[in-house]
C-alpha cells in the first residue's frame, strides 16, 4: 500500500534533515512579512528581517507561525524583537522548527549603530539540531550588515558565514546579499535582490509593496531558485501590523505563514 502524498513529503523532510546534521543550514523564513517579500528586507520593516540581514528590520516585537508545503507536522515558530536607544540598537530572536521525530533551532543575537543615512550592524547565530536516534548537532555562524537609506532609496548588503574562520574557511566563501528597494510613489515601493552562495548567484528576485488603503498593505513578490510566487497582506492598527502570507513551490503545495508585529515609535 502507498502511503499518503503528505506522509511520503514528511519522509523526504526527515531524510533531508537526517543529511544536514553535519552541514547545517539556517531556518528557511518563517515570518509572512520575509515569505511574501521573498526575503527582500528592503521591502519590510518587521524586526525577522534581522534574520537575512543584521542591519534590517526597525524597533518592535514579531512574533509569527508558517507551515510549510501545507504540512502540519512540520510548525514554524519564531519570536523576533530590535530595541533601539539613541544611535544603537540590539536584536535577538529565537526560531524553531518542530516535528515528533525533529526539532532544529535557530538562535541570533546582535548589536548595530546608525547613522542619518547609514547603519551597520554584526551578528551571532547558533543553529542546534535533534533527531532521536540519529544524535545532535551545533553549527555557529558569523553575520554582518550595512544598509544606506536616503529619501525613497534603500540598499541592504549582508553577509554570514560558519565559524570558525580559517585559511581554508574564509570569509567570502560565505553566503552574501544585496538587496535594492525604490520607492516609485508614495503608494508603491518596488525591490530587487541578488543573493550568492560560495561566489556564485544563487537566488535572483522581484518584489514590491503596494498600499491598497490606508491601513492595508498588499506585498507580492518572485524568487528565481526554485521559481516560486510570494503575496501577502498586511493590515495595520496604528503600530499594529497583522500579516498573512503565502509561497507557491512548482512541485509542492503552498507554504501558509501568520504574524503579529509591534512597532516599536
Amino acid at each position: 500500500m502507498f502511503l499518503p502524498h503528505k506522509h511520503l513529503l514528511l519522509m523526504l523532510a526527515l531524510i533531508m534533515c537526517i543529511y544536514v546534521l553535519n552541514c547545517l543550514e539556517p531556518l528557511p523564513s518563517c515570518n509572512p512579512f520575509l515569505i511574501s517579500s521573498s526575503g527582500l528586507t528592503t521591502l519590510t520593516e518587521d524586526p525577522s528581517a534581522t534574520q537575512l540581514n543584521p542591519a534590517a528590520g526597525e524597533g518592535g516585537v514579531s512574533t509569527s507561525t508558517s507551515y510549510h508545503y501545507s504540512m502540519t507536522q512540520l510548525n514554524q515558530i519564531e519570536l523576533a524583537s530590535v530595541v533601539s536607544y539613541h544611535n544603537n540598537s540590539i536584536y535577538a530572536a529565537w526560531q524553531t522548527l518542530d516535528n515528533a521525530d525533529y526539532r532544529r533551532q535557530d538562535i541570533r543575537f546582535g548589536i548595530r549603530y546608525s547613522q542619518p543615512a547609514f547603519r551597520g550592524g554584526v551578528g551571532y547565530k547558533i543553529l542546534y539540531d535533534d533527531i532521536p536516534g540519529y544524535g545532535s548537532a551545533k553549527d555557529d555562524r558569523l553575520s554582518a550588515g550595512f544598509r544606506y537609506k536616503l529619501n525613497h532609496t534603500t540598499i541592504d548588503l549582508g553577509a554570514e558565514h560558519p565559524l570558525p574562520l580559517s585559511k581554508e574557511n574564509s570569509f567570502m566563501e560565505g553566503d552574501f546579499s544585496l538587496h535594492f528597494g525604490q520607492q516609485i510613489e508614495q503608494d508603491l515601493t518596488l525591490a530587487i535582490g541578488l543573493d550568492f552562495a560560495n561566489k556564485e548567484l544563487s537566488d535572483v528576485k522581484l518584489g514590491c509593496r503596494y498600499s491598497i488603503y490606508s491601513n492595508f498593505q498588499a506585498v507580492a513578490s518572485w524568487s528565481s531558485e526554485p521559481g516560486r510566487f510570494g503575496i501577502g497582506g498586511i493590515f495595520t492598527i496604528r503600530w499594529l501590523n497583522i500579516a498573512y502570507a503565502l509561497k507557491t513551490h512548482p512541485e509542492l503545495a503552498w507554504t501558509h505563514s501568520v504574524g503579529i508585529s509591534a512597532m516599536f515609535p
